[in-house]
């Protein structure tokens, strides 16, 4: 449990899960979600993003996971029908202690989540990030070779932990798995289930073929309602 009083923050319940760090844009068409920004636009963060478990996005109250991410504001476009575009960037994990529609749209009381003591020293987290950033790379590799294309280069920060979320906002498996990896509560439980999940990928794409691997694409276009 965090050492931390419970923080109120609007949630916003959405088909996708948003790692720290990682970017996500948004299209606010819905008028609860247009006030939820109204009502927090000078806050930071200015809301948190949860998976949803059971129900809509749009016109309803969904059941969600308890475990989400909060986000601030990168950009904010109004469009001339009244509705707007908005980028958020993901920043710290939290759990919903409880929540609340009264206002609207869902609210709730949160604690934040830091990351949990592996017993991992720091050269062996070292050693765990080296691991999953090889294998994200010859992910890539098989993957590009697959559809003839060329690989990009990727750099990943230095910290273990940030890395570990930068990979998983990368990676393109289902949500279920993603939300998996978000509620992991160390870095080295963390690095661990990418390689694995990594190699697990590598070796169905190579035995089936890209037209045979059934993937989400995590950086297409999210609406957000």
């Amino acid at each position: 449990m965090s050492a931390n009083p419970p923080q109120e923050l609007p949630l916003f319940p959405l088909g996708t899960v948003l790692f720290p760090a990682a970017p996500l844009p948004l299209y606010i068409f819905e008028d609860r979600y247009k006030r939820m920004i109204a009502d927090r636009i000078d806050h930071d963060p200015i809301f948190g993003v949860v998976l949803t478990k059971v129900g809509s996005e749009v016109g309803d109250q969904p059941s969600t996971y308890s475990i989400g991410t909060s986000a601030s504001i990168l950009n904010l476009n109004p469009r001339s029908n009244g509705c707007f575009d908005l980028a958020v960037v993901g920043r710290r994990r939290f759990r919903v202690l409880s929540g609340d529609w009264s206002r609207g749209y869902l609210t709730g009381q949160v604690e934040w989540l830091p990351e949990a003591p592996s017993g991992a020293s720091r050269d062996q987290l070292y050693d765990l990030r080296r691991e999953a950033i090889a294998a994200f790379g010859i992910f890539v590799r098989t993957v590009a070779s697959q559809i003839d294309a060329s690989v990009p280069e990727e750099l990943f920060p230095d910290d273990p932990a940030e890395t570990s979320f930068a990979i998983a906002a990368r990676l393109p498996i289902n949500t279920w798995e993603r939300q998996a990896l978000l509620e992991l509560p160390s870095t080295s439980e963390r690095l661990g289930s990418l390689t694995e999940t990594l190699n697990r990928e590598r070796a169905l794409l190579t035995k089936t073929g890209a037209a045979g691997s059934v993937i989400e694409q995590p950086t297409r276009r999210f609406s957000a309602n």
